[in-house]
């Protein structure tokens, strides 16, 4: 795992290490390759700094590093000009790019509800976060990152389809979770429970005094595919399937050519327009947001695996 022990102080002019329209573009160019045989999730190169985590957490970093498939002796150098930090097996966030974004991967089989365990849903990362690692807090000077979900539809050898969407499309704010963290912990201490890093614990709930209590949160999030069905592309046999919704607060703060970048992919079929999707925070409100789309045909089968139907 790469770490740097010391923070580095950043300054608001220091642009990103790459974006996530830069990882898109990494993506189509690498992707629409061999009727998409770019998304084989066994052909990512491996470096030495510890890639840690499932295939599609491998897949993603090499995305956003910019080294889809490239030789195994250059993902060191890679991971390490893209990230100031790569993970730890049970804090968020997966990686966080230096001077920029944090992204948090999921790998489904299907389309089913993500498990975010202790985590509630984020609309940014912020460094006050009890559930990061000290060393995550401290990798570079910081105290609030824009946060994306990257959640993939995967089978054993490659990706079927992705959605990447931005934390203020799809959460709440904080204090909303807090609410009901604080109520739920207000009521296990009103029944003699005690703190602990979960809700809380309550002990000796029997005549015996022998039986005790973890109350624990286990956060649930219904998948982007479900959540604007009526706004993203659903997932197609035979095609490898992206959406990326993006709020317009952060589309705004893009450079011109990065976004020209993207738009000039529309010769691959890739698509990029300006939606209203419901406002995750002010219930029965839209927002605005831009929603980048692309499809590709892939193989029918890749050896020993056949495509899943199931959504």
């Amino acid at each position: 795992m790469f770490v740097k022990n010391r923070a580095r102080v950043l300054s608001s002019t220091t642009p990103p290490a790459t974006t996530v329209l830069r990882a898109i573009r990494e993506l189509v160019l690498i992707a629409h390759v061999g009727k998409g045989r770019g998304i084989d999730l066994r052909a990512q190169p491996v470096g030495t700094t510890g890639a840690t985590g499932r295939p599609l957490e491998v897949f993603a970093k090499n995305m956003f590093a910019e080294c889809l498939g490239a030789p195994g002796s250059q993902v060191d150098a890679e991971w390490q000009r893209t990230f100031c930090w790569t993970g730890s097996d049970n804090n968020p966030p997966d990686f966080m790019v230096r001077n920029g974004d944090a992204v948090e991967v999921k790998q489904l089989g299907g389309i089913g509800d993500i498990q975010l365990n202790s985590s509630p849903p984020k609309r940014v990362l912020r460094a006050e976060d009890p559930r990061l690692t000290e060393a995550c807090r401290t990798c570079e000077e910081w105290t609030q990152r824009d946060f994306w979900y990257l959640v993939g539809k995967v089978n054993p050898n490659y990706v079927e389809a992705l959605w990447i969407v931005d934390g203020k499309c799809l959460a709440d704010k904080a204090e909303k979770y807090d609410m009901v963290f604080s109520s739920i912990t207000g009521a296990v201490s009103e029944l003699g429970g005690t703190p602990s890093q979960e809700l809380g614990r309550i002990n000796e709930l029997d005549s015996l005094g022998s039986t005790s209590l973890r109350v624990r949160g286990m956060w649930l999030l219904k998948h982007p595919a479900k959540v604007f069905a009526d706004y993203l592309l659903a997932p197609h046999v035979h095609q490898f399937v992206l959406n990326v919704l993006i709020s317009s607060e952060k589309w705004k703060s893009f450079g011109e050519s990065e976004i020209r970048q993207i738009v000039d992919l529309e010769q691959y079929g890739l698509m990029t327009k300006e939606i209203q999707i419901p406002d995750a925070i002010n219930k029965g409100g839209l927002q605005s947001a831009n929603h980048i789309s692309w499809s590709v045909n892939i193989q029918p089968q890749l050896p020993g695996v056949e495509t899943n139907p199931e959504i």
